[in-house]
């Protein structure tokens, strides 16, 4: 590509502390967990990308999940207003450390914090004007390579065809995955025009993989990423790892193969994928006239359907009248006695969302990378199938971005059952919506 005056690439990047005070009521759990240490400090981070008119913006932030009713929308708002860079040019994802704060309200749940939320809103504002406003001449380099001994399908088959959510280790009944991984890794690395680092961006599918406390705040693996980044390239380098289509993906090994585990996990895991993202980049060719696009389209997804049935069910669990909750959305394996009682009070919220709504698909194009934006925690089989529809030569498909909307299975393991398809007010969607989500991504990217 000939390098023009208005196709040459400028970079800024910034990242806003969003560290919670001791005492937050913490996410991922079915219930609370109130904070009492810090393992690593959470943040909201912006990299900006311009070229001739177009401006990109990529924001990541170390929380659980963010819906855009909640934070994605005013915060959008808030950075057009003070950059003039439209909205479906924003890129804003969750990483989904489940030591962050709770996000979203749920019946018996966390306690959700709507100080911290307006914070976490200012912040990802604040990061994002940074960024913007730190524009540099730049030169990038993308690619793409494999990490091994990291991703795993949670979902195993037994011998009996029932399929089990991370089953324990050493059993003689399991048949094997119930599903693929993918285990590669997308980098970008931006540079000044002396070669020396300002970010490195890098995206793979999987979920977090621990702490040493489950009361502890911790960036997870994806903090640990960023601290490695700044140790071999320079502490001025900005670090952003974003989750991919990790909904049935974990970092949990049958095998054992290496017997580590909460904090000292994460940072093998982080080292693994930093050695992949720089694999994938650090000799690739660099481009100095990059030609950048974006394009939104909103697809309305359907409520899974609620049954009077479903409703008797909870109303006599929640008063103690039986154990089990066989709702009509519920195949395979039963939701087990000890979870009953949560999905029974978590009936009436999703049975009070409007049976269809609208979430953001999202397409950003830089020279030869794609990367697609997905609303939530998608199942791998999904991102396998957008990158092997997209005519892009590298494409990238980063979940949990511009809203959430929950597990999103695949048909077949909605059939299947277990837990990523039981379905609540954050996990909402019918079967379909995932086929559905790779259709729309593949029309916006050709």
């Amino acid at each position: 590509m000939s390098t023009t005056d208005d196709t040459l690439l400028f970079a800024g990047v910034c990242q806003v502390d969003t560290t919670p005070a001791l005492g937050t009521d913490l996410g991922g759990y079915f219930t609370s967990r109130l904070a009492d240490a810090v393992e690593r400090r959470l943040y909201a981070k912006a990299l900006a990308l311009r070229s001739g008119d177009t401006t990109v913006l990529m924001i990541s932030c170390d929380i659980i999940m963010m819906r855009a009713d909640d934070i994605v929308t005013e915060a959008k708002q808030r950075i057009t207003a003070s950059t003039a860079i439209p909205a479906d040019h924003i890129l804003v994802s969750a990483t989904h450390t489940h030591n962050g704060p709770a996000t979203i309200s749920r019946t018996g749940g966390p306690r959700v914090d709507p100080d911290y939320i307006a914070a976490l809103v200012e912040a990802i504002h604040r990061a994002a004007v940074g960024a913007v406003t730190t524009l540099v001449p730049a030169q990038l380099a993308y690619g793409q390579s494999e990490v091994a001994g990291v991703c795993f399908n949670r979902r195993h088959r037994r011998r009996d065809g029932m399929v089990e959510w991370n089953p324990g280790r050493g059993r003689d009944d399991l048949v094997g995955p119930a599903g693929p991984t993918d285990p590669t890794v997308t980098g970008l690395l931006v540079e000044d025009l002396d070669g020396h680092p300002i970010a490195l961006w890098s995206n793979l599918s999987l979920h977090y993989v621990g702490s040493d406390s489950p009361t502890a705040i911790s960036s997870d693996y994806y903090g640990a990423f960023d601290e490695r980044v700044r140790q071999l390239l320079g502490p001025g380098t900005h670090a952003q790892l974003t989750n991919g289509c990790s909904g049935d993906i974990n970092n949990i090994d049958l095998s054992e193969a290496v017997g580590t585990t909460g904090r000292a996990r994460a940072d093998l895991v982080a080292s693994s994928v930093l050695g992949a993202t720089l694999a994938g980049t650090l000799m690739g060719r660099r481009h100095r006239s990059v030609e950048l696009s974006a394009r939104m389209t909103m697809l309305a997804l359907d409520r899974v359907e609620i049954t009077d049935q479903d409703r008797r069910i909870a109303e006599q669990k929640i008063a103690g009248e039986r154990q089990d909750v066989p709702f009509s959305y519920v195949h395979g394996l039963p939701i087990p006695e000890s979870m009953a009682i949560h999905y029974a009070h978590r009936l009436g919220d999703l049975d009070a969302l409007p049976e269809r709504r609208e979430v953001p698909i999202m397409a950003l194009g830089i020279g030869e990378l794609c990367i697609v934006a997905l609303p939530g925690e998608i199942f791998v089989e999904h991102g396998l199938a957008i990158r092997e529809g997209s005519r892009h030569r590298l494409t990238a498909v980063v979940g949990l971005a511009n809203d959430h909307v929950g597990y999103v299975p695949t048909q077949r393991a909605f059939a299947d059952g277990n837990y990523e398809t039981w379905r609540d007010a954050i996990s909402w969607t019918a079967p379909g919506a995932g086929e559905a989500m790779v259709r729309a991504a593949l029309d916006l990217v050709g």
